[in-house]
């Protein structure tokens, strides 16, 4: 029987629902692991943070978070291959407060209007790879969804862009690519949220799912 991650209707056992609540996201974590519960098929993407080079211009900004709408529990993020394949109109009624302008909210007090998202995947640390998230369009400042497929796309342009390269062999078990070569595909990945490392360096939490 096939395992299919169905967007709208992700069955997800009642032992592995989230212990926490809307009132996270009043003050939620600055940096991950976030607060959340996954299911065991569920695995955390470590990513290590580049070293400042200089002291922060400003403070952390709070995190952007992804959710599904009709998800049975909070936390669950939203498969990357549905940001890339779908419309506006159907991200909208997919992802909760998708049409929330968050663009503005990275900006800050600075007013950047583009910054960086650093991906930092294991084992590719040797390959530089720094990706632009737009903030403003025409329209004005960019929402939540426009933001999560501008990030998507940057991870499916990296993840081909990778498999160029061989992982450092202590972490051959993240090597990118194709699921017939053993690899790990971008249809896999499944996007959780988007944080503020330093200034306007920004890593998105990112998990696998290896359904």
């Amino acid at each position: 029987m096939s395992h299919y991650f169905n967007p709208l209707h992700a069955p997800v056992p009642s032992e592995f629902h989230s212990k926490y609540t809307t009132l996270c996201h009043a003050n939620p974590p600055l940096e991950p692991p976030f607060p959340t519960s996954f299911p065991p098929t569920f695995k955390r993407v470590p990513q290590t943070p580049p070293l400042l080079s200089s002291p922060r211009r400003s403070g952390s900004h709070v995190p952007i978070i992804f959710e599904l709408i009709g998800a049975p529990s909070r936390g669950l993020g939203i498969p990357m291959r549905e940001l890339v394949v779908r419309s506006g109109g159907a991200l909208e009624r997919m992802i909760v407060d998708a049409s929330e302008p968050v663009g503005y909210l990275m900006s800050g007090p600075l007013g950047i209007r583009q910054v960086s998202l650093r991906i930092l995947w294991p084992g590719y640390d040797h390959v530089y790879s720094s990706h632009s998230l737009e903030l403003f369009s025409s329209g004005g400042p960019v929402t939540r969804g426009q933001l999560a497929v501008q990030i998507a796309f940057a991870f499916s342009d990296y993840v081909v862009k990778m498999t160029a390269h061989t992982p450092a062999p202590s972490a051959s078990s993240w090597r990118l690519g194709s699921r017939s070569t053993g690899g790990i595909a971008f249809e896999r990945l499944v996007l959780i949220a988007l944080w503020n490392a330093c200034d306007d360096h920004w890593m998105a939490e990112v998990f696998i799912d290896s359904r």
